[in-house]
């Protein structure tokens, strides 16, 4: 029987200690590339295409959102989870569900985190 590849999810974070925790985190069950930059999140997944993204939403070079709306403004459907520190009912929220992308607020656990990438890409 063949083994199933592994999803690929690319994660950005502006944060070392947590980008690398939660590239942790996912493997093995996941095949993960980690970046800080926002920019290079766009030229990533332009040149290969990965099976779901989790963004910060506040990223130093470009936000979380603002990829969020480059990458659905051209029809991309790729599932987005977007990490952040704002509280729920903020301004976060409203922008989520119209460019269908999940949140999770920081702090989260490791269940949390494989919980809500599991749930996006029917894991």
């Amino acid at each position: 029987m063949k083994a199933k590849p592994l999803r690929r999810v690319l994660v950005a974070d502006d944060e070392p200690m947590l980008l690398r925790l939660m590239r942790d985190i996912l493997n093995p069950a996941y095949a993960v590339e980690a970046t800080e930059s926002g920019r290079e999140v766009l030229q990533r997944h332009r040149e290969s295409r990965y099976d779901a993204l989790i963004l910060d939403s506040s990223l130093s070079s470009m936000s979380g959102l603002e990829i969020v709306a480059r990458v659905r403004d051209r029809g991309d459907r790729v599932p987005i989870i977007l990490t952040t520190h704002e509280p729920p009912s903020g301004r976060l929220d409203p922008i989520a569900f119209a460019y269908r992308v999940s949140v999770l607020r920081k702090p989260f656990g490791a269940r949390d985190l494989h919980e809500a990438l599991d749930r996006l890409v029917g894991a």
